[in-house]
């Protein structure tokens, strides 16, 4: 299974007409549908596509629903007739077993008219005017998605994609903007088509192969209604900043201010290229912040490749360097200007931290003093949580990395640790890896009912979050003894596999990468051994790859060929192969009765294997 991303008028839809043969909708026909705006769907492959399924129930207006479902069984695509002419009218496509994207026809005339990103997809909602599958306007948007909106518009030169997100006459009304602010918004969407083409102008880099990378912003302002003179609060972002990279460069981008219309995001102003602060009447760079912004562009560009584990001196002292010009500069901007610099710096302490020598402590102690400084002065908030969990995470890893006598004690410490910032920080960005780590370190520590608590609280609470999908895989994995176990793919030959087709065999199923070469390569070949002797008396193997691509799984393999099946998806633990049983450490094992049933999955060593092998095949 391969996710897919579809890029806006690459590949058009085609618009399938079964009329009464609706219920022999195929696997093919369903898959020629394609979603018409830019979002990544899971696909099956072509080897795949004889083993999905299609569904049809009917409704009560003589329509119905067509569903696909993959071999594993979770849903790929769905659309339904709520009109009885055996045409879709609602078109949702999925990821990994779940909604990202809907197409809804509206006005039931064969052509979708608005666009939905729901769940881990986002929370987009636009809306195609004259049906050129094209967005002329949204009715849901985060700030989040304007700026990657923004970035689209500026690779492509697409004037119109950027004007979609600009501020309305009405909206401005509707605010209850007082006369003088309202003059200021509309003076500042003045000759907004020559800055955006000016902006693209300056950002000659920006192509197809460019990516977003994140939005930074200030902390969110409520501008009252009493104060503000208006009919309604006013929630806004003073200034946002969008880092975006094509092959290795970076560029950056300004949005200006961004204001809060329902559940809209609204940009006033057309987007400018750079990273200087900005004045927003102007457009003038702050003078006194512009030597220390030219400083660090020239830092960045001389920064260290990074090397292998262990500490790295180079990096160490770049974001030490770097860290006392972002320090320089919050000393600089306005107060409403300073998050976006203050977690940088988090970040850059953090990282020099985990790449100092053992007896250096000077960049930690640095973070602790920010730290402290972010808990007194903004206690509670998401920028305390943000600099907090970076010191948790360049105190702990060190530590946890070396094996020893205190192993159980330095883990227990971890859990208290994590245990409290989950407490204290429930809305954290980073609280859904919090519990992910919770979950993961009760189970090193042979806690199982504790991890399970952890993965369930990040199911419920952060369902959203990708995270969410491999805590539920986690859970079944923890639920899976005594239970069938799923497990169907592509194996890197290109043939299909379905882990049924071996009932009445004992089967042993192994989760690797190249990368762990330390530890695979021993167990690949006892496992051979195992399946030399063994095979004639019905021991299978299926080895579950898990590189992020098929280039370095094959490329070992033609350095050591491993025995068994080969399954491969892209991906590596991010893929499905790893997410539907959460697997997160490898390797990983799995021993499979001949009733396709899971015997245990938490078989330390292939070589405690044996035994338990030949009781089974007895």
């Amino acid at each position: 299974m391969t996710k897919t991303q579809t890029r806006a008028g690459l590949v058009a839809a085609c618009l399938l007409f079964w009329g009464s043969a609706a219920l022999a909708a195929s696997p093919e026909q369903i898959l020629n549908f394609r979603p018409k705006q830019d979002v990544a769907v899971s696909t099956p492959t072509p080897q795949e596509v004889n083993t999905c399924r299609v569904s049809w129930t009917p409704n009560s207006v003589g329509g119905g629903t067509w569903l696909l479902l993959d071999p594993q069984g979770r849903p790929l695509r769905r659309f339904v007739d709520n009109k009885g002419d055996k045409k879709p009218h609602i078109w949702s496509y999925f990821r990994d077993g779940i909604e990202v994207y809907r197409e809804i026809d509206a006005d039931l005339n064969g052509e979708p008219d608005q666009y939905r990103w729901l769940n881990s997809g986002g929370m987009k909602w636009g809306v195609d005017l004259n049906k050129d599958h094209k967005i002329d306007a949204w009715k849901m948007i985060s700030a989040e998605e304007v700026s990657q909106e923004i970035v689209q518009a500026i690779v492509t030169h697409d004037f119109a994609r950027v004007q979609a997100l600009f501020i309305t006459d009405a909206e401005i009304t509707a605010l209850g903007f007082p006369a003088a602010e309202a003059g200021r918004l509309r003076e500042l969407q003045k000759q907004p088509y020559t800055r955006f083409q000016e902006t693209v102008g300056k950002l000659p880099n920006l192509n197809d192969k460019t990516r977003w990378v994140h939005l930074e912003t200030t902390a969110p302002q409520c501008l009252p209604a009493d104060v503000l003179g208006g009919k309604q609060d006013v929630i806004k972002y003073g200034r946002g900043l969008i880092l975006c990279e094509t092959n290795g460069k970076n560029d950056w981008v300004q949005t200006g201010e961004l204001i809060k219309v329902g559940l809209t995001w609204r940009i006033i102003e057309a987007p400018i290229a750079g990273d200087a602060a900005v004045d927003a009447a102007t457009g003038a760079t702050d003078p006194a912040l512009q030597p220390l912004l030219d400083q660090l562009r020239e830092h960045d560009a001389k920064a260290p490749k990074a090397g292998g584990p262990g500490a790295n001196a180079g990096i160490a002292t770049y974001n030490l360097a770097r860290a006392d010009l972002l320090e320089q500069i919050v000393a600089k901007v306005k107060p409403e200007e300073r998050e976006q610099w203050i977690r940088q710096i988090a970040d850059c302490l953090g990282a020099a931290a985990q790449n100092s020598p053992e007896n250096d402590k000077t960049a930690y102690q640095r973070l602790v003093t920010l730290e402290d400084q972010m808990v007194k002065g903004v206690a509670g908030s998401n920028l305390a949580a943000y600099v907090t969990y970076r010191e948790m995470q360049a105190e702990s890893a060190p530590r946890l990395s070396k094996a020893g006598p205190d192993s159980s004690k330095i883990q227990e410490q971890w859990l208290a640790r994590l245990t409290k910032f989950v407490s204290t920080y429930p809305q954290g960005e980073d609280t859904p890896e919090a519990l992910m780590q919770l979950g993961m370190v009760s189970e090193f520590a042979n806690k199982e009912i504790e991890a399970k608590k952890w993965y369930e609280r990040l199911v419920k609470d952060y369902h959203d979050n990708p995270l969410a999908v491999r805590a539920q895989g986690a859970l079944r994995r923890l639920d899976l003894e005594g239970k069938v176990l799923e497990l169907s793919g592509n194996q890197l030959n290109g043939g299909a596999f379905n882990i049924s087709q071996w009932r009445g065999k004992v089967v042993v199923v192994y989760y690797w990468a190249s990368w762990n070469k330390d530890r695979c390569v021993a167990d690949l070949a006892v496992l051979k051994q195992l399946l030399d002797t063994y095979g004639s008396k019905g021991l299978a193997l299926v080895c579950v790859n898990l590189d992020n691509t098929v280039e370095e799984a094959n490329a070992y393999l033609q350095r050591s060929p491993a025995p068994g099946i080969q399954l491969f998806q892209p991906g590596g633990l991010e893929s499905p192969l790893a997410t539907q049983y959460g697997v997160m450490v490898l390797p990983n094992l799995f021993l499979v009765d001949k009733d396709g049933k899971c015997l245990s999955r938490n078989i330390q060593q292939v070589s405690g294997l044996e035994e338990e092998i030949k009781k089974r095949l007895n």
